[in-house]
């Protein structure tokens, strides 16, 4: 059975969106009124549920049912409170009473005639599988990751900016007059100002597309015998999963840790195995994102990793452990062995890797993973007091010696431990057609009939200065 994605949804509803903002008709007939007011009504509720979902709100819905006066936007660090301001928006919409509420299934269920109708109804479907496919997803990283989490706002605020266009319509002939609404301050420029920034600041800062694969939550299935103690590859596609996968292998333990028991945190062929192998990887993966414009710029911050790894591997090259035992964790040397093995079998078939952006974020955001805590890894276990590693180069004549501060391998460790994380966004790789579509429509849809005048005030000169 296939279930649709957040991102599925989210574009479904853009689309009839749009057509609702392109079409200015309002139908006349008193029950095609009454289904249309009651799908808005299921509109509103998804935008408002998730904006819960991404931690907007701590209950929902509000006790009273209407939100607090909403405070008046100041243009003083406007983009720190842009996520509390559409908040209130959303939450200060005209709302239907709650006995005249119906059940979904009277309003949503039965298709209308009446095109307007239509498109309402599709709207509201679309908007709570997708609120409901973030609630119910079995992991949900936009409660946590500001770069999901402003996934999510952006998407809320293009649809929430096109419910108040609408809604001003249906004020206009009077089919809110009976809807509850607190005292409001914002006036409708007011909320599209806030709204269309929001867009704009979480396109700027969006920097996981976790969300569009959101889904809700199956029923789990039998339990299988078969225990995966690394993340297989097949395609080109499981990369990602692999090296985060390994990169969780890798991370150090603390002494607080539940499970540390003072054993060494890397040994020195751990080490060697992961440094030659990210090293290839790394050159792999420049190579492929190389291939296309749209991941070419992914292709410097895998060759710079390269580089420095590549500085790292000779200087490991002679470490010894004192005592010669088995690594804590095997898995890290089944994981990356999995990988170098699954991505030199792609090579000599002629499997190309190529991702969509989306995903050569993922897999740098991994690589990027993988080589930190490898660094961060070697380097505390070469620095602490009952380190397990000597450098057993010839050239020391009094045997084996400890790695200090402010050695050379020192010093490349914390070079590999500092290379910046992938911070570009991923809204400017994946534009989904009909939200880009609704976004232009409203940035083409006046506020009011009367246009403003584009000339600015003229400035009074006082008499007593002037000329002085």
């Amino acid at each position: 059975m296939t279930v649709s994605t957040y991102g599925e949804h989210a574009e479904n509803a853009a689309q009839a969106l749009n057509n609702l903002i392109r079409d200015a008709g309002i139908p006349a007939d008193e029950a095609a009124v009454d289904q249309l007011l009651h799908c808005r009504e299921a509109v509103v509720d998804a935008l408002r549920q998730r904006l819960y979902d991404v931690g907007q709100d701590s209950w929902y819905p509000p006790p009273d049912h209407l939100p607090a006066r909403t405070p008046k936007p100041t243009l003083a660090v406007l983009d720190e409170k842009l996520a509390t301001l559409v908040d209130n928006i959303a939450f200060a919409l005209p709302t239907l009473p709650l006995d005249e509420r119906r059940s979904p299934a009277d309003y949503l269920a039965p298709a209308s005639m009446d095109p307007t109708v239509e498109a309402w109804r599709a709207a509201a479907i679309e908007l709570l599988a997708a609120s409901h496919a973030l609630s119910a997803a079995a992991e949900q990283p936009w409660r946590t990751d500001p770069g999901a989490g402003w996934w999510v706002m952006r998407d809320v605020s293009v649809a929430l900016e096109a419910v108040v266009v609408l809604d001003s319509r249906l004020e206009e002939v009077g089919l809110l007059a009976e809807h509850q609404r607190p005292d409001d301050a914002m006036r409708l420029d007011e909320k599209r100002m806030v709204l269309s920034q929001t867009a704009r600041v979480a396109t700027w800062h969006a920097t996981s597309a976790s969300p569009e694969a959101a889904t809700p939550r199956m029923r789990q299935a039998a339990p299988s015998t078969v225990v995966e103690l690394v993340s297989l590859v097949s395609t080109p596609d499981d990369l990602a999963d692999a090296q985060q996968r390994l990169a969780r292998f890798l991370r150090p333990l603390h002494a607080s840790d539940a499970f540390y028991a003072a054993e060494p945190e890397i040994t020195a062929d751990s080490a060697r195995q992961v440094t030659a192998s990210q090293l290839y990887l790394c050159r792999a993966f420049a190579k492929a994102a190389g291939q296309s414009v749209k991941t070419g710029k992914f292709a410097a911050l895998f060759e710079e990793r390269a580089e420095v790894l590549e500085s790292l591997q000779p200087q490991i090259s002679h470490l010894l452990d004192v005592s010669e035992e088995r690594d804590p964790n095997m898995r890290r040397f089944w994981q990356q062995s999995e990988l170098t093995t699954a991505v030199a079998r792609m090579e000599d078939q002629g499997v190309p890797i190529r991702l969509q952006p989306t995903q050569m974020v993922e897999l740098a955001k991994a690589t990027h993973e993988v080589t930190h805590n490898l660094g961060k890894a070697l380097r505390r276990e070469l620095l602490r007091t009952n380190s397990n590693l000597r450098d057993g180069n010839p050239r020391h004549a009094d045997g084996p010696v400890r790695v200090g501060r402010r050695s050379r391998l020192e010093a490349t460790l914390t070079d590999l431990i500092n290379m910046p994380a992938p911070k570009l966004p991923v809204a400017q790789f994946n534009n989904p057609p009909q939200r880009a579509a609704l976004r232009r429509t409203l940035d083409m849809t006046p506020t009011a009939s009367q246009p403003p005048s584009p000339f600015p005030a003229a400035r009074s000169l006082g008499t007593s200065g002037y000329g002085q």
